[in-house]
């Protein structure tokens, strides 16, 4: 595969002003900025116009309509809502729930160059590696402090970027495996994606963010499970046998690091686990580990947070309070904690939006799913579409990475995929009629 090929053309300069826009699109992954927003918009406004003149129109469907009236529903609650004078404060990070009204006209973007999806996933194998390369410090492997790694505010969200990079680079070699003919390529990919792996798994133990370390570890056993009825031939059996057996290594050998970082946070959710038991109170048992400050500082942040978020919520259990929560946070009972990133994404919107918001936002990622398993070919793009939202789902139970920009660019990107997967099938069926 190559990413440069022949004399420029109109039509070549086209594809590739559109792979720049998708690698601006996943950018976030990389460096903390809302460049993937401007990247977005362009390929909507680009899609709608190539949409308008194409032989084939795909049609968005059900769930296309579904995100249609969920946009329309956001919108006016917002504006409603931001011109009640009994408000008098107002969420922040509210964009991401209008986001919905993109996700078709940008997978329309991917199935229309889908022949450069090809091109885009090498490009960014390549960018991980540089980015990784020049941000790691193996010198984090051997101290106990926190050390942020690519282009991000802090250790966390480098984590969770480099969680995306070692799932995609997983499956990138996998790939690559069964289906580069070219051996010196195809062993240069393969390189070239396990080091990438290999530098942000050391980029992650520097970090030291525990809730990256669940939900990676979690991504990793679906990764597994997925992967072993698929192995291919006897290089493919190696090739994972080594990988778990270096990752098994890894683990053993920075152990004590490992449990220095996560022990004091598990043992203080035991205990609180066993005085809830004992009490029948779970709400009691967090209020007393709060108020003992035996908890570490960022376990009990993270309870006062979201002791506050579930207070908000109940205001509205179903529908949530939209940009008003902020006014009801500012009279919760652990208003004084400093900041209002509830580090939970579940809680974020539910808070907004409550059980409506969290039942559709689920609806449109198993929708996702579906749509990839039924229409893309490749089943590495599959099993990526899979682990990656299992890694996303876990991550944010401890963290808000849904108000981030790699969060924001992630759900945008998954859900897009789906409706690339969507149209791919349409457009199978179109081809079998003419």
């Amino acid at each position: 595969m190559k990413l440069f090929d022949g004399a420029p053309t109109i039509g070549k300069i086209g594809d590739y002003v559109v792979l720049c826009l998708f690698m601006l699109l996943v950018s976030a992954v990389w460096v903390e900025s809302d460049v993937y927003r401007y990247a977005a918009m362009i390929l909507v406004v680009w899609g709608l116009a190539d949409y308008w003149k194409a032989e084939f129109k795909p049609s968005i469907g059900w769930m296309g309509l579904a995100c249609i009236v969920w946009t329309a529903f956001v919108a006016i609650r917002y504006i409603v809502v931001y011109l009640d004078p009994s408000v008098q404060n107002h969420g922040t990070s509210e964009g991401i729930y209008l986001f919905p009204i993109l996700y078709m006209t940008v997978g329309y973007m991917m199935f229309r160059y889908r022949h450069m999806v090809g091109k885009a996933a090498v490009l960014f194998i390549i960018i991980s590696f540089v980015m990784a390369a020049a941000t790691v410090q193996p010198s984090s492997l051997f101290d106990d402090g926190y050390h942020d790694f690519l282009m991000m505010n802090n250790t966390i969200h480098s984590s969770v970027g480099a969680g995306f990079i070692i799932l995609a680079g997983i499956n990138f070699a996998s790939f690559a495996l069964k289906n580069v003919q070219n051996t010196k390529r195809r062993f240069c990919f393969e390189a070239i994606a396990y080091a990438t792996v290999g530098l942000c798994i050391v980029g992650l133990y520097g970090a030291k963010s525990k809730g990256v370390w669940l939900a990676i570890t979690a991504a990793l056993c679906a990764q597994v499970l997925l992967s072993v009825r698929r192995m291919y031939g006897k290089r493919g059996w190696i090739v994972a046998g080594a990988l778990l057996a270096t990752l098994a290594a890894f683990v053993a050998i920075f152990s004590a690091g490992i449990w220095a970082t996560m022990g004091p946070t598990i043992d203080s959710a035991i205990a609180i686990a066993l005085a809830a038991r004992e009490s029948g109170s779970l709400t009691g048992s967090i209020q007393s580990a709060i108020a003992s400050g035996t908890v570490p500082t960022s376990m009990n942040e993270r309870l006062m947070l979201w002791s506050n978020a579930v207070e908000v919520w109940s205001h509205n259990v179903v529908f949530g309070s939209g940009i008003a929560w902020k006014d009801l946070w500012i009279n919760a009972t652990y208003n004084y904690v400093g900041y209002d990133l509830i580090h939970n994404g579940y809680l974020e919107i539910g808070v907004r939006y409550g059980f409506t918001g969290i039942i559709f936002i689920g609806l449109i990622y198993a929708w996702s799913i579906v749509q990839c398993y039924r229409n893309l070919t490749s089943r590495e793009s599959f099993h990526f579409q899979v682990v990656s939202l299992i890694f996303f789902l876990v991550s944010i139970v401890t963290n808000s990475n849904n108000r981030l920009a790699i969060g924001e660019s992630y759900m945008l990107l998954a859900a897009a995929v789906g409706f690339f997967s969507n149209y791919l099938g349409q457009h199978q069926k179109f081809a079998e009629k003419i």
